[in-house]
This record gives C-alpha cells, structure tokens and sequence, in this order.
C-alpha cells in the first residue's frame, strides 16, 4: 500500500525511513522532503505541488543543492520529463520501490555550475559587445554598410561615422566611397579595400529595392481662382 509523505513544518528535522522504502516527513522524529525524495530515487511516485498540479512518474534525481527534483514520464507514445523545484510540493506518494529496471539508468553525472556561469558571462559579454555596434541615429542601409565593414575587417561608430581599423573613416550620412579618408599614413592600403566594401554594399541595397518601383512624383499645385464677380455698381 502507498504511503504519503507531507511537507516538514521543520527542514532540518532527521529521522528513519518507515517500513517499505517510504520515509515518513514530519516534525520531530521524522525525515526532511529533501532526505526522504533522495531515498526515493529509482521509485515510481506521485507528486503534488502547492498549485494543485500532480504528476507521477519514475523520480530520476533529487538535487539538494538545486533544489529541484526530475521526473520521468511514460506514456504510449512518449517519455517526458519534468523538473520541478522541491519547495513547489506539497506532499508525495511511492507508488512502488525501485525496480531493477529503474535502478539501471545511467546515474546522472554532476553539473559543472562553472562552466554554466562562464557561458553565460561569455554570451552576455558578447550581448554587450553587439550592442555598442548598433548605432540608433542611423537608418538600416548604414547599418548594414557598419555590419559588413565590421564582418570584413573591425569597425566602431563615431557618432555618424563609421572608423575602419583606426585607419580608415567613412562619413556619414552617404558612406560612399567618395566619402572614404585615410586617417593614418598605414591606411592607404586598406582605403581601396574598405571601397570595394562600400561599392558592394551599393550594389545590393540597390538589387534589394523592387522593380519597376516609381517614386511617387510631386502632386501640381494649382493656384485658387477667384470666382467671377458680377459688375459693380455705379461702373
């Protein structure tokens, strides 16, 4: 017969697990949920959380230091998995104790916490890096032109102006190559390249406007006439 195990009102409370593999969570006397879901592991139990959701599987693992619990899922069709935080539950049920079969999934191995943040501090910091080359008092075409340079060499804004490896500007707004100027005396030779960037650059925005497209041409203005007036009297 399944037995439940409520919430401890006390965490740090420690205790034996009662008979049949299903400890007992209390007070006094009696085991943590924490203790009591990592003796369950391998077993098939329900859960309840605070919500109201309930759900019942295979309990993969219980993680204290997460706090959070993994649950397999079969059905039909599938297998799901849930992770669900230890502090979300109300109460759980065994179902049933450990079989062989469950016992012989392949233990999950520790979470390198380390390498985590480090991936996240290197996303964010190219999150950060992305954001300081995308220049808002521009229009798309310039930012693009930007991108390009940036993709081909290393560029930065200066205000409305594009600097091209600290040797070549570009000025804004026409970023032609007309527009180009070498701003060191190493930069001759990156000039001409920086140019061909920016004719290519033309070339596409040109290729991406529609076909056939007229500009809408300026309406004619006729001027108000007065409307004819009868003669006046005493002419």
């Amino acid at each position: 017969m399944a037995e439940t195990a409520k919430r401890p009102t006390n965490a740090n409370a420690a205790g034996k697990a009662a008979p049949g593999g299903t400890p007992n969570v209390g007070s006094q006397g009696m085991v943590s949920m924490d203790q009591a879901l990592s003796a369950s592991v391998g077993a098939r139990v329900r859960i309840q959380t605070t919500n109201n959701i309930a759900l019942e599987g295979i309990l993969l693992a219980a993680c204290s230091i997460t706090s959070l619990l993994a649950l397999s899922m079969d059905t039909r069709t599938q297998t799901t998995h849930h992770v669900v935080p230890i502090s979300s539950l109300s109460s759980f049920t065994i179902i049933s104790l450990p079989t062989p079969a469950t016992q012989s999934r392949a233990p999950f191995g520790p979470v390198n916490t380390s390498a985590l943040q480090s991936r996240a501090n290197a996303a964010l910091a190219k999150a950060k890096e992305r954001a300081t080359k995308v220049n808002r008092g521009v229009g798309r075409e310039a930012q693009d032109v930007f991108d390009a340079l940036d993709k081909q060499f290393s560029a930065r804004w200066k205000a409305k102006d594009i600097i091209v490896m600290e040797r070549v500007v570009v000025r804004g707004p026409g970023y032609r190559a007309e527009d180009c100027k070498v701003i060191t005396k190493d930069g001759e030779g990156l000039l001409g390249r920086v140019k061909k960037v920016l004719e290519h650059e033309r070339r596409r925005a040109a290729q991406r406007e529609p076909k056939g497209a007229v500009k809408p041409a300026v309406p004619n203005i006729v001027p108000a006439v007065p409307a004819p007036q009868g003669p006046r009297k005493g002419g």
